[in-house]
Parts: C-alpha cells; sequence; structure tokens
C-alpha cells in the first residue's frame, strides 16, 4: 500500500496524534509532517460478525409496561403475568395506579411466530350472576430475544400503543 503525504496532509487538516482506522492504517505527525504504517495482520483479517443467540421467545413470564394513546404522555401502567404449564397460556393482569390496582382479570394469549396476541377479560358480578367482559386486546411482536413485547390494542378508536418487558 502506497500513501502520499501531500493526500494523508489534506485529509486529515489538523494536528493529529495517532489515528487508527479499522482497515489497520495507523497516522501520526502532523500537517507538516504525516507518516502511515500499516498492520498487515489486521489487514489480513476477514470481518468477524457476532451472532446474537437467543432461545425460543415465551409469553410465559411476569410482565411489566405502559399503555399509552399515541402521541399523548399520560400512561396506564400494567403487569401481565403468564404461568407455565396451561395448554392454553392463561394467567392475570391488572392496570395499575398510584392508589393500587385500577381493574384486573383474567389474561389469554396466543403466539404464532414473532406475534403476540393478549386478551384481557375482567370478571364483574352484576345481579348475582358473574360475567365475563373483553376489557382490550393487545396484539405485538417479541423484541429483544423475546425479552420484550411492543404493539397496538386492537379495536379502539384511539391508535393505543403499549410496551411490555419480562421482569
Amino acid at each position: 500500500m502506497k500513501l502520499s503525504i501531500k493526500s494523508i496532509a489534506l485529509a486529515t487538516m489538523m494536528t493529529v496524534s495517532t489515528i487508527s482506522v479499522s482497515t489497520g492504517l495507523a497516522l501520526s505527525g502532523s500537517i507538516s509532517a504525516a507518516s502511515a504504517q500499516t498492520n498487515s495482520r489486521q489487514m489480513n483479517q476477514p470481518l468477524q460478525f457476532q451472532r446474537q443467540i437467543c432461545s425460543k421467545a415465551s409469553i410465559v413470564g411476569n410482565w411489566k409496561g405502559i399503555i399509552v394513546a399515541n402521541g399523548d404522555d399520560a400512561t396506564t401502567s400494567l403487569e401481565i403475568s403468564i404461568p407455565s404449564g396451561k395448554a392454553t397460556p392463561q394467567g392475570t393482569w391488572k392496570f395499575l395506579g398510584a392508589s393500587g390496582n385500577l381493574n384486573q382479570g383474567k389474561a389469554i394469549a396466543s403466539v404464532q411466530g414473532n406475534t403476540v396476541t393478549l386478551e384481557l377479560w375482567e370478571s364483574k358480578l352484576q345481579n348475582n350472576l358473574k360475567t365475563q367482559k373483553k376489557v382490550a386486546t393487545l396484539q405485538g411482536n417479541f423484541q429483544n430475544c423475546g425479552s420484550k413485547i411492543s404493539g397496538n390494542l386492537l379495536d379502539t378508536q384511539t391508535n393505543f400503543v403499549f410496551n411490555l418487558a419480562k421482569f
């Protein structure tokens, strides 16, 4: 590799004590006197990429996060717990506020590939009859090797988004 001192000086346009470039080129000196040295071991190494190895993402576990209307700054805190061992992943959910639980109920989860659908159901007792009402349907995707889920609420007039993280 042959470099001209003029081209190095024009490229730097300032005093350089030592610069290492990923190609293995090292420049040292100042504008008036520059020299170039190459590191042949670094030049001949192939690029190495590190893969992030992830296990299959699972909805089983404890999740905590927020629901917010897109563009708004008021959030609702949400906790979901899905224990293992059931054919259909079912668990519990609760909305949290400053004064404690605002709502709570049963959570039903389904996973297809990377897509997660969470149905939040609430039980109410009216006239000595227990009724089930669907509160919300959340649909999102696993992120960060299954440690986070982000997505949207379905069947709402406002564009709500949610973010959950395993804890």
